[in-house]
């Protein structure tokens, strides 16, 4: 990967979280536990999701690896890279543990933090390192960065549905995530391993609803 590319994907990647943490901080507090357009997930559960997800980069960052052999540090719960390997045990306590957290307890609170340990991790001396295993395969800390920014913008969408926040998600951003998405599921069917729905027809032009129609939700508001 080019030192460009990797530069556009670390800027996608925060300019995306951006947004996610703008609608955050604006949910009530009587809303966390409102029904989103995920199946099963309130509001407080699509902010456990993101918050677990941004500790992921951190872990590749520290030279941690979320993808490891069968053995004892792995879990019963394989990686996607097609590699025979398994999420890091102590890697899945971690996400599991916010996302639970965040649904039983301090959603905000939770996500304060973990945003916070994101950045702090990030603006260090981690850039350039050689591959590590993730939990796509083998790959650096800014090629795995790359492409995760549509899942930040998607989330703060659902995250506006639930609690009735303005997402404000430009225009420019969701067009870019919809390529992204399209690329992946040409190379990585998501509908079959149930990441998404199967895509809506829209005839609108607003970048946001197609976006969303490609993910198969339905807005509730």
């Amino acid at each position: 990967m080019s030192q460009e590319k990797g530069l556009q994907g670390r800027l996608l990647f925060d300019r995306a979280l951006a947004k996610f943490d703008a609608v955050v901080r604006q949910v009530p507090d009587d809303a966390w536990g409102n029904a989103s357009p995920c199946e099963e997930w309130t509001a407080a559960d699509i902010v456990g999701h993101v918050a677990a997800t941004t500790q992921l980069p951190c872990f590749l960052a520290q030279r941690i690896p979320i993808g490891v052999p069968a053995g004892p540090e792995a879990s019963e719960r394989p990686t996607r890279g097609g590699d025979n390997l398994f999420f890091n045990k102590a890697v899945m306590e971690t996400l599991i543990g916010l996302r639970e957290e965040a649904v039983t307890g301090d959603a905000l609170g939770v996500w304060e933090r973990s945003y916070a340990h994101m950045n702090e991790v990030l603006s260090g001396d981690v850039w350039g390192q050689p591959p590590i295993a993730s939990q796509r395969g083998t790959m650096t800390l800014e090629e795995w960065l790359e492409p995760v920014f549509y899942d930040s913008t998607v989330h703060t969408w659902d995250l506006s549905q639930a609690t009735g926040v303005p997402h404000n998600l430009d225009d420019d951003l969701c067009r870019t995530a919809l390529a992204t998405l399209i690329s992946i599921n040409e190379s990585a069917d998501m509908r079959s391993a149930g990441v998404f729905l199967q895509a809506k027809d829209t005839e609108s032009d607003d970048p946001v609803d197609q976006l969303i129609a490609y993910t198969g939700r339905t807005p509730i508001r």
